[in-house]
C-alpha cells in the first residue's frame, strides 16, 4: 500500500484592514480642530482689523486762520499740526510726518493734499474730512494727490501683498531648512543655516521685485532699494523663526509663526492704513515685522525714503534677535559649554 503524503496546510493570512489605531484617530482629529481654529482666528483677526475701518488718528498739517485751526483741533479723530505756509504743509506729508494737509488760500480755496502712496483708504478719509471742513467754512475744496501710486498699483495694496507672501515664504522656508539641514546645534550648522537663509531671502526678494516691477509695473522707481527692503524683511522673519526654533524648539517656532500670521498680517494695516486701524492692532503695527515691511516699501516708493529709519531698525532687531538666539543655542549645546555648565552646577 502506497503512502499518501498530505501537503502542508498554509495558514490563511487575514485580510489587511485599514490599520488605523485610536491614537492615530485622535491625532488626526486634533490636527483638524487645530487647523480649523487657526482659520477661524485668521478670519476673526482680519475682520476685526479691516471689516469696519474707523478713523481714529489722522495727522493733518494745517495752514489756516486760528478759528478754523481751533475748530479742527477739537475733533478727537484728528491730530492737528500747524504749518506756516503751503510749502511747509506739503513737506509735512511728503516727509511722512503727517497723513494729509489742509491749506486755506487767500482766494477762498481749501487745498487738500493727500498721499495715495500712504494708503488709498487714508487718502479717501482725508479727502472726506477736508471736503466737510471746506463746506462748513464756506471754502472751495481742491484735492491733490502729491504722492500717487504707480500705474500698475492703483489701489496701493501691492506692497502689503508682497510683504505677506514674502513672510509666508520666509517662515515656511526657515522651517523647511530646519527639517532638511537639521537643527542648529553646531557652529557649522549655524553658519550653513545663515548662508542658506541669506541666499533664500535674496531669491525671494529678487523674484518679488522683478515681478512687481517689470511684470505688473507696480513700482514707481528704486527697484534695488525695494529688493534690499524685501531681503531685510525676509531675513527678519526667517531669522526669527530659525532662532526661536533653535533656542526653544519646534512648538515655540510654530507659535511665533502663528502669531505673525494671525496678528502680524492684520496689524500691517495694508488695505486700510494706520489711521483707520483699531487701537489693538495699532499697538502691534510698530512691533511686528509686517507693519515695518509695508511702511518701509511705501517710504521707498512714494516718499523718497522719508520715514524709513524706524522700519529698518525694527526689522534689523528682529533679524539680530533671531541670530542671537540661534548663536546662544549653538554655544550652549557644544560639548565644552555643557561640561563647563556641569562644573558650575555641580552635575556629573
Amino acid at each position: 500500500m502506497g503512502r499518501h503524503r498530505t501537503a502542508p496546510v498554509t495558514p490563511q493570512t487575514p485580510p489587511e484592514g485599514p490599520g488605523v489605531t485610536r491614537a492615530q484617530v485622535r491625532q488626526v482629529a486634533l490636527a483638524m480642530v487645530t487647523f480649523a481654529l487657526l482659520v477661524l482666528a485668521m478670519i476673526a483677526s482680519y475682520a476685526g482689523a479691516f471689516a469696519k475701518p474707523t478713523l481714529h488718528h489722522l495727522d493733518v498739517a494745517v495752514t489756516a486762520p486760528t478759528q478754523l485751526l481751533d475748530a479742527l483741533d477739537t475733533r478727537a479723530e484728528l491730530q492737528i499740526t500747524p504749518a506756516t505756509d503751503d510749502a511747509a504743509a506739503r513737506a509735512q506729508v511728503l516727509e511722512r510726518r503727517s497723513d494729509a494737509a489742509f491749506v486755506v488760500q487767500p482766494s477762498g480755496r481749501l487745498d487738500i493734499y493727500v498721499a495715495g502712496g500712504g494708503g488709498h483708504s487714508v487718502a479717501a478719509a482725508a479727502e472726506t474730512v477736508g471736503r466737510a471742513t471746506a463746506a462748513e467754512a464756506g471754502l472751495t475744496p481742491v484735492v491733490t494727490d502729491i504722492a500717487p501710486t504707480a500705474a500698475g498699483n492703483p489701489s496701493g495694496t501691492v506692497e502689503f501683498y508682497a510683504i505677506i507672501f514674502v513672510s509666508l515664504g520666509a517662515s515656511v522656508g526657515a522651517a523647511a531648512f530646519g527639517f532638511l539641514v537639521g537643527a542648529v546645534r553646531r557652529p557649522w550648522t549655524f553658519a550653513l543655516r545663515t548662508v542658506t537663509l541669506s541666499v533664500y531671502a535674496a531669491l525671494l526678494a529678487g523674484i518679488v521685485t522683478i515681478y512687481v516691477d517689470t511684470g505688473i509695473d507696480a513700482l514707481g522707481a528704486h527697484p534695488w532699494q525695494v529688493f534690499a527692503a524685501l531681503w531685510l524683511y525676509a531675513m527678519a522673519v526667517g531669522g526669527a523663526v530659525t532662532g526661536v526654533s533653535a533656542a526653544f524648539g519646534t512648538v515655540a517656532a510654530l507659535t511665533v509663526t502663528a502669531f505673525l500670521v494671525i496678528v502680524g498680517n492684520a496689524a500691517a494695516a495694508g488695505p486700510v492704513g494706520l489711521p483707520l486701524l483699531t487701537a489693538f492692532y495699532t499697538v502691534f503695527n510698530h512691533i511686528v515685522p509686517q507693519g515695518s515691511g509695508v511702511a518701509l516699501l511705501r517710504s521707498i516708493e512714494y516718499f523718497g525714503g522719508h520715514g524709513a529709519v524706524t522700519p529698518i531698525v525694527t526689522l534689523a532687531i528682529w533679524a539680530a534677535t533671531g541670530a542671537a538666539l540661534a548663536a546662544l543655542a549653538t554655544t550652549f549645546r557644544m560639548p565644552a559649554a555643557q561640561r563647563l555648565w556641569q562644573r558650575v552646577t555641580g552635575q556629573r
